[in-house]
This record gives C-alpha cells, structure tokens and sequence, in this order.
C-alpha cells in the first residue's frame, strides 16, 4: 500500500497541483481517472479563499489510499526544514 510521508509542496499554479496529484497517481500505479475524483477547480478556488490548512482528500483503490492534506504556514516552513 502506499504509505509515504512526503515533505510539503507549494504550488502557485492549479495546474501544477493537478500534475502533482496525476504524478503522484501514477507514480503508485493507481487508476489515472481517480483523478476526476478531486475536483482540483473547486479545491483551488477554497484554498485560494480560505488557505489550504482547511483542506484535504484521499483517493483510494483497493487497498491503496493517498492522503493529501494542506498545511498551515508554520508547518509548511517547519516541513522545509526537515530536507
């Protein structure tokens, strides 16, 4: 199953948390039209009105799930500490 704990991403651009998701999807091997799923238009629009700490989803297949979950600033600067 996929199980990692990835250090934090900042995306100016909707479509690079798009690509990211599409990456992350095949990068696990799972179905390419979970991506549909998400719904990046509506996620962006929140994120860009309330911040993305609010914010997250999974995406399961069988017994996978990816997990993605938005951070606070703090977090995402303490993340960028860690690498």
């Amino acid at each position: 199953m996929p199980d990692s704990v990835s250090f934090g991403m900042e995306f100016t651009r909707r479509r690079d948390l798009a690509q990211f998701i599409r990456d992350e999807l095949e990068f696990y091997d799972m179905p390419a039209c979970l991506f549909r799923e998400v719904n990046v238009r509506r996620l962006w629009q929140a994120i860009m009105r309330h911040g993305s700490s609010s914010y997250g989803f999974y995406l399961d297949h069988k017994e996978n799930v990816l997990h993605f979950h938005g951070l606070t600033e703090d977090e995402f600067n303490e993340s960028q500490e860690e690498f």
